[in-house]
C-alpha cells in the first residue's frame, strides 16, 4: 500500500508541475496576464504578493500561475510582521493557483486564516518565516491552506518562526489534507488550538511523506506532524518517513489524545517514524491517551519501523493509556474465509523513552511500547525505556511491552528495563484478555518480575511459557546475537532494528525529567528581540451591497479610502467614506476585490 501510495504521490506531483508550468516566457510579465484560460503572474514585490493572495481566493476558471522571483518582505523588515492584517474572505471555492517559491521565504505574513482557502494544484519550494495566521472566531488556520484538495500537493515547504492558532484545527501548513504533503518543514513555529493541532496537518486522509517538526504543538487533540488521521473514501491516509523532535502538549476537560507524530488516527498506515521530543498530556476528567508516536489508533493496519527516544508524560486522566509508541491500539480484525483473523502489525518497532504515569482516577494502562493493543501482531520490537505507573488509583497495569493485550499474537521481542512500578506489573505484558493470544519467544531482564502476570484460560489461547527468558545485560547482548538479518543487525550492544540509530550501551539510555513544557514558548519577531506571542485578531465589521454596477459599502474606517480592485489587481473605483458608509461604481460586470484598511470583501457583479 505505502508503495502504491507514495507512486500515486509523485506521479500527482509531476503531472500537476508539467500542465501548470506551460510556457516560461508568460513568467517575464511585470503584473497578472490573461492568456487563454490562464492567469500569470510574476512576483517581486510584497504588494504584488498581497494581491495574488486577494486574486486566487475567487478566482476559479483556468489556472492561476505565480512565480516568485525573490524573498518577499511583507513587514518593514524581515522580523516584523505586516501591520494590517489581511481578513480577505476564505470561505469561497478553491484555487487552482500553482505556485512555485523557487526557494525564495515570504516573511511577516499577518493573516487570519491562512494563504489560501483551498488548494486543488501544487504549491512548492517555499519558506514561510515570521509570520502569524490566527482568529478568535472559531475557524481553522494553518500557514498555507485550509484546504488542501484530493489530486494537489505541498511539496518542499517550510513554516519557520512563525505562529498558528485557531480554536478549531490549528496545522502548521494545512489544515484539513485530502491531497499529497512531501519534503515539508515545521522548525521552531507554534501551532496551538483549544481542539485539534498538528506540526504540519491538521486533518490527514492521503499522504504525508519524508517530513519534520521541531515546533511546539498543543491541542486537544495533538500530534508532531498531524492532528488526526482518517481514511478517505475506501483507502486510510499514509504517513512514512516522518520525524517530531518538539514538544507535543495535550490537554482538555473531555477526551484527550497526543501523539509525537499523530494524536489520533483511523485506518491510517504508520511506516519508518521517529520521535525524540517531549510528549505530555492531561485531562481534568475524561481519558488519556499518549504516546511517543501516536496517542490513539483504531483500526490501522500497521505501524512498522518507528522508533521513540522522547520522554512520554501521563499527567492526569480518568482513564490513561500510555505507551512508547502508542498509548491504546485497536487493531483490525478481518474475516478471512470462515475465519477472523488479525490484520493489524506493531513489528521492528522499538522505545528508549520513559514513559511515566503520574496520577489516574479509574485506572492507568502504561506500557514501554503500548498501553492496551488488542487485534494485532506484536513482533521484532523491543523496549529499553523504564515505565512508571504512580498515583493513588488501585488500578495502575504496567507491562514492559505491554499492560494489556487482546486477541494479539507477541513473538520475537525483548525488553531490558530497571524500573517498573504499578499495582501490578510484568517484564513483558501484565494480562493477556480474552480470547486467540499466543505468546511464546522473548527475551525480558533488568527488573525481578514475571514476564506475565495475568493470561486467560480461554481455550483458543497459546502461552509458551518456557520460551520466555530472563537474562542479565550483558547474557542478553549475547543471547540477542541470533537476531541478525532482515531488519536486525548486530551491534556491540544489543541487537536493534535497521532504523535504529541508537549508539549508547547502557542500561538506561533516556533520563527522565519534569517541568520543561511550563516554559512559555517564544518566537522571534514582531518588534524587538524575543516575543512571547498571544496575539488577538478583531472581528471584521466591513459589509457591502451591490446594486446594478454599484457598490454600497458600510462599516469602513473612517479615515481610509474604500477601494475596488479588478481581478488583474488593477484599481477601478475609489471613494471616501462618509459617515462609514461609500458608493462605489465600477465599469463592467465582474468579479472585484473591495478593500477599506486592513479588511476586504468579494463582490461579484453581473
Amino acid at each position: 500500500m505505502l508503495k502504491m501510495c507514495l507512486a500515486v504521490a509523485m506521479t500527482l506531483v509531476a503531472q500537476i508541475a508539467f500542465a501548470a508550468i506551460g510556457d516560461s516566457t508568460k513568467f517575464d510579465q511585470d503584473k497578472f496576464e490573461r492568456i487563454g484560460d490562464t492567469l500569470y503572474y510574476k512576483i517581486s514585490t510584497a504588494e504584488q504578493f498581497e494581491k495574488l493572495l486577494e486574486g486566487v481566493r475567487i478566482e476559479t476558471d483556468g489556472y492561476v500561475v505565480g512565480l516568485i522571483e525573490k524573498d518577499l518582505v511583507m513587514g518593514k523588515d524581515t522580523l516584523h510582521l505586516a501591520k494590517n492584517k489581511m481578513t480577505v474572505d476564505t470561505s469561497g471555492r478553491c484555487t487552482n493557483l500553482y505556485l512555485n517559491g523557487q526557494g525564495h521565504t515570504i516573511y511577516g505574513l499577518n493573516m487570519s486564516r491562512a494563504m489560501f482557502y483551498c488548494v486543488e494544484n501544487l504549491v512548492e519550494n517555499l519558506t514561510i518565516a515570521n509570520s502569524r495566521f490566527e482568529n478568535d472566531e472559531g475557524l481553522s488556520a494553518a500557514g498555507v491552506a485550509v484546504h488542501l484538495k484530493e489530486n494537489a500537493c505541498v511539496r518542499n515547504v517550510k513554516i519557520r518562526n512563525s505562529v498558528v492558532k485557531s480554536e478549531d484545527i490549528a496545522a502548521g501548513l494545512v489544515a484539513y489534507n485530502d491531497g499529497a504533503m512531501l519534503n515539508d518543514t515545521n522548525e521552531n513555529s507554534l501551532v496551538s488550538s483549544t481542539n485539534i493541532a498538528g506540526g504540519l496537518a491538521g486533518s490527514l486522509r492521503y499522504v504525508l511523506i519524508n517530513s519534520r517538526n521541531s515546533g511546539r504543538v498543543s491541542g486537544r487533540v495533538a500530534g508532531g506532524l498531524v492532528g488526526t488521521g482518517d481514511k478517505l473514501g475506501t483507502d486510510g491516509g499514509t504517513i512514512s518517513g516522518c520525524s517530531n523532535n518538539g514538544m507535543i502538549l495535550g490537554n482538555g476537560s473531555g477526551s484527550v489524545s497526543v501523539g509525537g507524530i499523530a494524536g489520533y488516527a483511523h485506518k491510517t498506515s504508520f511506516n519508518g517514524l521517529k520521535n525524540t521530543g517531549l510528549i505530555e498530556g492531561k485531562s481534568t476528567s475524561g481519558t488519556l491517551t499518549v504516546g511517543g508516536i501516536v496517542g490513539r489508533l483504531d483500526s490501522t493496519q500497521n505501524v512498522v519501523d518507528c522508533g521513540n527516544w522522547g520522554r512520554v508524560h501521563a499527567l492526569s486522566g480518568k482513564k490513561v493509556y500510555a505507551g512508547g509508541i502508542v498509548g491504546l491500539y485497536y487493531g483490525e480484525l478481518q474475516m478471512v474465509g470462515e475465519t477472523l483473523s488479525r490484520a493489524s502489525c506493531l513489528v521492528t518497532s522499538y522505545n528508549y523513552g520513559p514513559v511515566t504515569v503520574k496520577a489516574s482516577e479509574d485506572f492507568a494502562y502504561a506500557g514501554g511500547l503500548a498501553g492496551y493493543i488488542t487485534g494485532s501482531l506484536i513482533s521484532a520490537d523491543y523496549n529499553r525505556g523504564t515505565v512508571k505507573n504512580e498515583g493513588s488509583s488501585k488500578n495502575r497495569y504496567t507491562g514492559s511491552l505491554a499492560a494489556i493485550v487482546d486477541w494479539c499474537m507477541v513473538a520475537g521481542n525483548y525488553s531490558y528495563v530497571d524500573t517498573l512500578t504499578g499495582s501490578h506489573t510484568a517484564s513483558l505484558v501484565y494480562e493477556f484478555a480474552g480470547a486467540n493470544n499466543y505468546m511464546y519467544r522473548s527475551y525480558y531482564g533488568g527488573v525481578e518480575v514475571p514476564p506475565v502476570g495475568k493470561y486467560s484460560d480461554d481455550t483458543t489461547n497459546m502461552y509458551q511459557k518456557d520460551s520466555l527468558v530472563s537474562l542479565g545485560f550483558e547474557e542478553m547482548k549475547e543471547a540477542l546475537q541470533i537476531y541478525d538479518g532482515g531488519n536486525w543487525v548486530r551491534t556491540d550492544c544489543m541487537a536493534q532494528a535497521k532504523t535504529d540509530t541508537n549508539t549508547v550501551c547502557t542500561v538506561k539510555v533516556i533520563t527522565d525529567f519534569f517541568g520543561d513544557s511550563d516554559k512559555p514558548y517564544e518566537v522571534t519577531f514582531i518588534d524587538e528581540g524575543k516575543t512571547v506571542v498571544a496575539p488577538k485578531v478583531s472581528i471584521t465589521n466591513l459589509k457591502v451591497a451591490v446594486s446594478a454596477r454599484n457598490i454600497s459599502v458600510w462599516g469602513a474606517v473612517a479615515n481610509r479610502p474604500v477601494q475596488a480592485f479588478d481581478m488583474q489587481g488593477n484599481l477601478v473605483a475609489s471613494a471616501r467614506p462618509v459617515g462609514a458608509v461609500a458608493t462605489l461604481a465600477v465599469p463592467k460586470a465582474g468579479v472585484y476585490i473591495v478593500r477599506n484598511g486592513n479588511e476586504s470583501r468579494r463582490v461579484t457583479i453581473r
